[in-house]
Protein backbone atom coordinates (compact mmCIF):
# COMPACT_ATOMS: atom_id res chain seq x y z
CA UNK A 1 0.00 0.00 0.00
CA UNK A 2 1.29 3.46 -0.50
CA UNK A 3 1.09 6.65 1.33
CA UNK A 4 -1.53 7.72 -1.56
CA UNK A 5 -3.91 4.67 -0.71
CA UNK A 6 -3.22 4.94 3.14
CA UNK A 7 -4.74 8.32 3.26
CA UNK A 8 -7.67 8.21 0.29
CA UNK A 9 -8.49 4.44 2.76
CA UNK A 10 -8.85 6.37 5.78
CA UNK A 11 -10.15 9.04 4.34
CA UNK A 12 -13.22 7.03 2.35
CA UNK A 13 -13.61 4.71 6.27
CA UNK A 14 -13.44 8.10 7.97
CA UNK A 15 -16.46 9.72 6.16
CA UNK A 16 -18.93 7.46 6.47
CA UNK A 17 -17.90 7.27 9.88
CA UNK A 18 -20.58 8.09 12.80
CA UNK A 19 -19.79 11.70 13.04
CA UNK A 20 -20.44 12.06 9.29
CA UNK A 21 -23.73 10.16 8.68
CA UNK A 22 -24.97 11.17 11.56
CA UNK A 23 -27.89 8.93 13.24
CA UNK A 24 -28.70 6.52 10.30
CA UNK A 25 -25.37 4.34 10.80
CA UNK A 26 -24.53 5.82 14.39
CA UNK A 27 -24.93 4.35 17.64
CA UNK A 28 -23.73 8.36 18.86
CA UNK A 29 -26.61 10.39 18.45
CA UNK A 30 -26.45 14.06 18.36
CA UNK A 31 -22.80 14.38 18.59
CA UNK A 32 -21.79 17.40 19.75
CA UNK A 33 -19.35 20.25 17.95
CA UNK A 34 -16.69 19.34 20.28
CA UNK A 35 -16.36 16.07 19.64
CA UNK A 36 -16.50 16.75 15.85
CA UNK A 37 -13.93 19.27 16.00
CA UNK A 38 -11.84 17.23 17.77
CA UNK A 39 -11.96 14.27 15.16
CA UNK A 40 -11.58 16.42 12.28
CA UNK A 41 -8.53 17.89 14.35
CA UNK A 42 -6.82 14.25 14.65
CA UNK A 43 -7.77 13.18 10.64
CA UNK A 44 -5.63 16.59 9.83
CA UNK A 45 -3.29 15.52 11.91
CA UNK A 46 -2.80 12.03 10.39
CA UNK A 47 -2.53 13.73 6.83
CA UNK A 48 0.23 16.13 8.40
CA UNK A 49 2.19 12.77 9.89
CA UNK A 50 1.66 10.80 6.65
CA UNK A 51 3.11 13.55 4.34
CA UNK A 52 6.25 13.62 6.62
CA UNK A 53 6.56 9.80 6.00
CA UNK A 54 6.02 9.99 2.05
CA UNK A 55 8.58 12.96 1.96
CA UNK A 56 10.66 11.07 4.57
CA UNK A 57 11.42 7.57 3.34
CA UNK A 58 9.36 7.64 -0.16
CA UNK A 59 10.07 10.81 -1.45
CA UNK A 60 8.63 11.48 -5.38
CA UNK A 61 11.24 10.97 -8.05
CA UNK A 62 10.20 13.74 -10.60
CA UNK A 63 11.11 13.31 -14.58
CA UNK A 64 9.70 13.69 -17.85
CA UNK A 65 7.15 11.31 -19.66
CA UNK A 66 10.33 10.96 -22.29
CA UNK A 67 12.32 10.10 -19.27
CA UNK A 68 10.26 7.40 -18.20
CA UNK A 69 9.47 5.91 -21.53
CA UNK A 70 13.27 5.50 -21.06
CA UNK A 71 14.14 4.16 -17.70
CA UNK A 72 10.99 2.26 -16.64
CA UNK A 73 12.08 -0.70 -19.40
CA UNK A 74 15.12 -0.82 -18.12
CA UNK A 75 14.00 -0.61 -14.32
CA UNK A 76 11.27 -3.53 -15.24
CA UNK A 77 13.36 -5.91 -17.09
CA UNK A 78 16.28 -5.63 -14.97
CA UNK A 79 14.22 -7.07 -12.19
CA UNK A 80 12.87 -9.30 -13.91
CA UNK A 81 16.54 -10.93 -15.04
CA UNK A 82 17.08 -10.72 -10.95
CA UNK A 83 19.86 -7.73 -11.87
CA UNK A 84 21.44 -5.74 -8.90
CA UNK A 85 20.91 -2.46 -8.29
CA UNK A 86 24.39 -2.04 -8.81
CA UNK A 87 24.12 -3.45 -12.18
CA UNK A 88 20.92 -1.48 -13.59
CA UNK A 89 22.95 1.50 -12.67
CA UNK A 90 26.13 0.77 -14.85
CA UNK A 91 23.50 -0.17 -17.69
CA UNK A 92 21.62 3.11 -17.14
CA UNK A 93 24.83 5.43 -17.09
CA UNK A 94 26.24 3.04 -19.96
CA UNK A 95 22.85 3.19 -22.28
CA UNK A 96 22.73 7.11 -21.03
CA UNK A 97 26.17 7.94 -22.47
CA UNK A 98 25.70 5.98 -25.43
CA UNK A 99 22.17 7.78 -26.19
CA UNK A 100 23.59 11.11 -25.14
CA UNK A 101 20.66 11.78 -23.01
CA UNK A 102 19.82 13.66 -20.68
CA UNK A 103 20.47 12.70 -17.43
CA UNK A 104 16.75 10.77 -16.02
CA UNK A 105 18.17 11.14 -12.44
CA UNK A 106 19.24 13.77 -10.11
CA UNK A 107 21.38 11.25 -7.94
CA UNK A 108 22.30 7.78 -7.70
CA UNK A 109 19.46 8.09 -4.66
CA UNK A 110 16.66 9.36 -6.63
CA UNK A 111 17.42 6.26 -9.32
CA UNK A 112 17.45 3.78 -6.47
CA UNK A 113 14.17 5.29 -4.99
CA UNK A 114 12.70 4.50 -8.54
CA UNK A 115 14.31 0.98 -8.47
CA UNK A 116 13.27 -0.10 -5.01
CA UNK A 117 9.52 1.47 -5.50
CA UNK A 118 8.83 2.70 -8.99
CA UNK A 119 5.58 3.81 -8.06
CA UNK A 120 6.84 6.87 -6.17
CA UNK A 121 7.69 7.80 -10.05
CA UNK A 122 6.03 11.30 -11.09
CA UNK A 123 5.91 11.85 -14.31
CA UNK A 124 5.81 16.42 -14.73
CA UNK A 125 5.30 18.34 -17.72
CA UNK A 126 9.31 19.58 -19.29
Amino acid sequence: MTFDEAVREYQLRSSIGPLVQGMKLSPFVNVPQQEYDRVKFLNNLFYEIINKLRKEYAPMVEMTKEQHDYIAPLIKEGKELGATFTEFWEVYKYMGASKKIDRTFDSQEHAMQAWLHPETIKIVDE
